[in-house]
């Protein structure tokens, strides 16, 4: 980091070490505003992104793609779209036959499962484009990506609190239920743009995360609301760390190896809710995570894998991200812990390459010697359908395909 800082123009020296990570995503960006390639309606379109000349603006025009077009008429960002036709999913998209995920409809899920998080991300870019640039095109795209996280916040905050709500009956999500009750602290997975009882750990950590880089740069009446809005996260979650996932109950905080990943972020986020409300109890949540999940360990083994630990997920390893930006978050503040915050960024960073191809793509499933971090490949296999336990597909079957690693966010 040291020496990758001494490199840098003088004001860049400023940001923080995930910033300059992202640094590649973010310069682009700069190029955004001199404009992209057009379809014949006038809206930015990527047909021409591979001959677009140089990164800087092959970046812009994905900035530009996502601020026109990614966002739904309430405002919400997508997850995925239809990228082949450059527009939303519809049911038409996909057969019977196309997905065992339970929960939404699968263009549903494919639609709107990481909304609040993609949201988090985008913002939370823009935040640190801005912090290196200074052009006020970043803060524009910015409050567009705000606007995104509030208007899911408002999805769970404004319903009646006696309704039954929006909930799974047999594995699936019955669009035709009543909306979910008021759940004031609570950011969902707002499948067909209504509120839903599903949420994870990283549905309200890159929120958090892109609100609080947003802070410094909001209006007056935006930083009440982004303060409201720790307040009540810090407040719902203190009381209990369980979430819904596919119609099981997860309690993050007994839930180990899990409970490692999850709770050190939960960590960081009553202390970002502490920076901006001063309310007491949000730190001393902090502080007694902070005691049990504070080392930041690599989590080498996981439960995940089909209940063997040997088997390693790349959405498992994934985490090595949050939990980077996570800890460079208290190296400002709590300077006093900086050499252990450190230290668990550098090996969550080197364990972020376990499982990873050459050509930077990543298995799905692998097998990892958890003392040496020495991985193979796995052959697939899928369970009797009698002796499932279980009707998410993963926890039936070994599929070791590729998934485009995070690791290429670094460059």
């Amino acid at each position: 980091m040291i020496a990758l800082r001494s490199s840098m123009p003088r004001r860049l020296h400023r940001l923080t070490p995930v910033a300059l990570l992202s640094l590649p995503l973010l310069v682009g960006a700069v190029a955004s505003a001199q404009g992209g390639a057009t379809g014949r309606s006038g809206q930015t379109t990527l047909r021409s992104l591979g001959a677009t000349a140089g990164l800087r603006e092959r970046i812009g025009l994905i900035e530009q793609f996502v601020h026109q077009r990614y966002y739904d008429a309430a405002g919400l960002m997508y997850s995925h779209i239809n990228w082949e036709q450059e527009r939303p999913f519809t049911a038409a998209d996909f057969s019977a036959t196309d997905s065992t995920m339970p929960g939404p409809e699968p263009h549903q899920w494919m639609s709107y499962e990481n909304s609040s998080f993609v949201s988090g991300v985008f913002l939370t870019a823009q935040c640190y484009r801005y912090q290196a640039t200074q052009d006020p095109a970043a803060l524009a795209l910015a409050r567009r990506a705000f606007g995104s996280l509030d208007a899911n916040y408002r999805l769970t905050e404004q319903r009646d609190p006696g309704a039954e709500g929006l909930v799974q009956k047999a594995g699936f999500i019955d669009p035709a239920a009543q909306q979910k009750g008021a759940q004031n602290g609570f950011f969902c997975k707002p499948y067909y743009g209504l509120a839903t009882d599903h949420t994870s750990t990283e549905q309200h950590f890159w929120p958090l995360v892109g609100l609080y880089r947003y802070w410094p740069h909001a209006t007056p009446e935006i930083r009440e609301r982004i303060k409201q809005i720790f307040g009540e996260v810090s407040r719902r979650w203190r009381a209990g760390y369980k979430i819904n996932f596919f119609g099981e109950t997860w309690d993050l905080e007994q839930s180990f190896p899990r409970a490692q990943r999850h709770m050190f972020l939960w960590a960081v986020i009553h202390r970002m809710a502490y920076e901006l409300t001063r309310e007491t109890a949000s730190l001393d949540e902090f502080a007694r995570l902070d005691a049990l999940y504070g080392a930041i360990p690599t989590p080498r083994e996981t439960a995940w894998g089909l209940g063997r630990p040997s088997y390693v997920s790349t959405e498992d390893r994934s985490f090595h991200v949050q939990i980077v930006v996570a800890a460079d978050i208290l190296l400002t503040l709590e300077p006093g812990n900086q050499a252990r915050y450190l230290r668990g960024m550098e090996e969550w960073w080197k364990y972020s390459f376990v499982g990873q191809r050459e050509d930077l793509l990543s298995y799905y499933f692998i097998k990892v010697d958890a003392r040496t971090g020495a991985w193979e490949t796995l052959p697939a296999s899928i369970k009797p359908r009698a002796v499932w336990r279980s009707s998410f597909m993963l926890h039936n079957a070994t599929l070791p395909i590729c998934w485009p690693p995070v690791t290429w966010f670094a460059g």
